[in-house]
């Protein structure tokens, strides 16, 4: 396995913080080498030229793909429309014994960790809960898939202090989202 910080750690289990720590944690252990932080678009008008933006930038014969989730609170279905846009095919059948989206979430870091270098724009992500924010920020530091994460309204304190913890850049502009797209780490540009 590869470790997935300065630390060498191939995992993080758990990750302490909160008044105790009087400083945050050093910049260059949240940093994940050879891979671009995680990007945020924060869009607190929810306006629709951002995701008009995003789906201009869409290009798979690129590495470019934009995921539009249908059900954005589902997390079951974010992880299909997440696997099917990497290229797993189809969506599993109905059925699973695993609740939950355990299953689609496997079969979403398994496609992940196959394929070549991906820029996936993941939009609505206002509408989904911290546990999938957190998988989100996780898959984005273990795979080769680069997520700009376009969320819909202010960010709320507990996002804010996620991505505290991580290697992220923000913009809340047009213009800045479509720089987010050039990532010279995995040697895709639009």
């Amino acid at each position: 396995m590869n470790p997935i910080n300065a630390l060498g750690e191939t995992s993080v289990d758990l990750l302490v913080c909160g008044p105790g720590l009087h400083e945050p944690p050093s910049w260059d252990l949240l940093c994940t080498p050879r891979r671009p932080p995680v990007r945020v678009v924060v869009d607190s008008r929810d306006d629709v030229g951002f995701t008009r933006a995003a789906l201009q930038i869409y290009n798979p014969a690129a590495g470019h793909l934009v995921v539009h989730p249908a059900e954005p609170h589902r997390e079951r279905q974010v992880w299909d429309e997440l696997s099917q846009a990497l290229g797993e095919g189809p969506p599993p059948p109905e059925g699973s014994s695993l609740v939950h989206g355990k299953r689609e979430h496997k079969a979403a870091y398994a496609v992940a960790r196959t394929r070549a270098a991906r820029t996936v724009t993941l939009l609505r992500t206002h509408l989904m809960h911290m546990g999938m924010w957190t998988d989100l920020v996780h898959l984005h530091r273990t795979t080769r898939v680069a997520l700009i994460l376009v969320h819909h309204a202010e960010l709320p304190e507990d996002l804010r202090h996620l991505l505290q913890h991580c290697d992220h850049q923000v913009t809340d502009t047009i213009g800045g989202m479509r720089t987010l797209h050039c990532i010279p780490q995995l040697g895709v540009c639009p």
